[in-house]
């Protein structure tokens, strides 16, 4: 049921466009959460470096909810990631 809802979205171009873009946004915040475990790093310790609360950083690395972009680039800088150089 769930390859056809997916088959179905993508043969919809406004769905397959948001759908995309969801998916790479997805994907970037998972290569975040592996780049902090591959560190050795919990939530927690990212959060007290970034000033960020715990809660933030797990909705980033989750894609859960809508972080602001600054608080996804102190996210970033942090774990010495180059927004630029990713994208």
């Amino acid at each position: 049921m769930l390859n056809e809802l997916k088959k179905d979205v993508l043969n919809n171009t406004k769905s397959k466009t948001i759908y995309k873009e969801n998916h790479q946004i997805y994907q970037l915040c998972q290569k975040l959460r592996q780049i902090r475990k591959e560190k050795n790093l919990t939530q927690k310790d990212v959060a007290s470096q970034t000033g960020l609360s715990q809660q933030m950083v797990s909705k980033i690395e989750s894609f859960n909810g809508n972080p602001s972009m600054l608080s996804f680039l102190k996210y970033c800088n942090c774990r010495g990631v180059d927004i630029n150089t990713m994208l």
